[in-house]
């Protein structure tokens, strides 16, 4: 394997998992605001990629900084769907509900 290659996949991989694990430590106690994790990928994506200082050459610095973009991206996506699937399914659960709901004479109300 081509050495400058093999230093550019170990800074990739390194600033992936540190990504990964700050943005899981950050939603440790769940995402519930599809805004608030735009956000925080937003942040992520434009911040300058300080998380592998030690990583000086050039070929490096690209490296962790692709792996750090491609967590955020990752992590984004696959929460996003989660969110937006929940959304969709509090939305049928209160339809449902509302349909369901009667006034004290047993009718249902007009809407």
């Amino acid at each position: 394997m081509n050495h400058e290659y093999q230093r550019y996949r170990f800074a990739r991989v390194e600033g992936h998992n540190i990504t990964r694990a700050r943005l899981e430590a950050q939603f440790r106690d769940g995402i519930t605001d599809l805004e608030e994790l735009e956000n925080v990928i937003e942040q992520q994506l434009t911040m300058a990629p300080m998380c592998t200082p030690w990583r000086k050459s050039e070929v490096e610095q690209t490296g962790s900084r692709e792996g750090m973009r491609m967590a955020a991206l990752e992590f984004y996506w696959a929460h996003r769907r989660r969110l937006r699937l929940a959304s969709v399914n509090n939305s049928a659960e209160e339809k449902t509900t509302a349909d369901r709901t009667v006034d004290a004479s047993g009718n249902k109300p007009h809407r």
